[in-house]
């Protein structure tokens, strides 16, 4: 490859990623040149693995909450046929545990259904939702009027405060 090709990548992918020419022409020089490589690599060495994840899902919050929750569980080897999986999730941090509790409970309503759902941890949910998202008319709909309709309507509004959640305490998940 000629001096002037090289250029010209180092220009695109010191512009796309926001980055010095010395830092893309870094990258570009480990990925061999392959442009979409060197900016996946730019944005692992800016970004922790929960946000470039937060970054990738950005448009549907609650994909991006499942996403995070997956890795969290991925990352401290918390497997689905485990035994102790609810006291290991429980063990996490705080912020982490409950993103984790309710990611799984969100997921429940959509295997199971919201009625299933009112049945699997719901108590936890509501604690959750009340304390850390801050959100108590959420959690006090969700326990006493029990009314799908109701927790539909105040879904969006939870999953961003998930996401705000994770920002604000982005040093407790994964790396």
């Amino acid at each position: 490859m000629d001096d002037a090709r090289r250029q010209q990548l180092t220009d695109i992918v010191a512009a796309k990623a926001g980055v010095d020419a010395a830092c893309a022409a870094r990258h570009l020089a480990l990925h061999d040149y392959e442009v979409a490589a060197a900016l996946r690599g730019i944005d692992a060495e800016r970004y922790t693995l929960t946000q470039r994840l937060l970054n990738k899902y950005r448009r549907d919050p609650e994909d991006a909450l499942q996403h995070v929750a997956l890795a969290v569980l991925q990352h401290a080897d918390i497997r689905s046929d485990s035994v102790l999986r609810l006291e290991r999730i429980a063990a996490l941090a705080p912020p982490v545990a409950g993103v984790v509790t309710l990611a799984e409970w969100l997921a429940h309503v959509d295997w199971e259904g919201f009625d299933s759902a009112l049945y699997a941890n719901i108590d936890a949910v509501a604690v959750f939702i009340a304390g850390e998202l801050q959100l108590p008319e959420v959690a006090a709909k969700l326990l006493q009027a029990r009314d799908e309709a109701v927790f539909e309507a105040q879904r969006p509004a939870l999953a961003l405060a998930l996401i705000s959640l994770i920002e604000r305490h982005i040093a407790l998940f994964p790396r």
